[in-house]
């Protein structure tokens, strides 16, 4: 029984390193944004920049909106070395009124993908 027990705590402590370890090759600045309060109708952009903290070049893969209210606007299959940074504009066209969230997700080489947010307030 206790060889059991091991086995499972051995196993989960290493897909948990393995997972984080995933998660930890790219920071992110602006991973979620507040943009205030937006004019209905005007659009408004920021930046998100994904900087490799890793010891081996990342590919940045794509980056896809949650809907068509958002625009990426990026280089597709950048390399970016250890310590670099990539930058990827994201577009709201400023439909909505009230209260709103929207998402981007951000593929990034070996399967990673991050997902990033705005938040705001559409107003007249």
């Amino acid at each position: 029984m206790k060889f059991w027990v091991a086995i499972i705590a051995f196993l989960s402590i290493s897909l948990g390193t393995i997972a984080q370890d995933k998660g930890e090759r790219v920071s992110i600045k602006n991973e979620k944004y507040d943009m205030g309060k937006v004019v209905f109708g005007k659009p408004v952009e920021y930046w998100v920049e994904v900087t490799n903290t890793s010891k081996e070049p990342l590919k940045l893969e794509g980056v896809r909106a949650g809907c068509g209210c958002t625009t990426p606007d990026f280089t597709p299959n950048q390399v970016f070395k250890p310590g670099e940074t990539v930058k990827i504009k994201i577009q709201f066209n400023g439909s909505v009124l009230g209260k709103f969230t929207r998402f981007t997700d951000i593929m990034i080489s070996g399967g990673l993908v991050k997902q990033t947010s705005f938040t705001g307030e559409g107003v007249q």
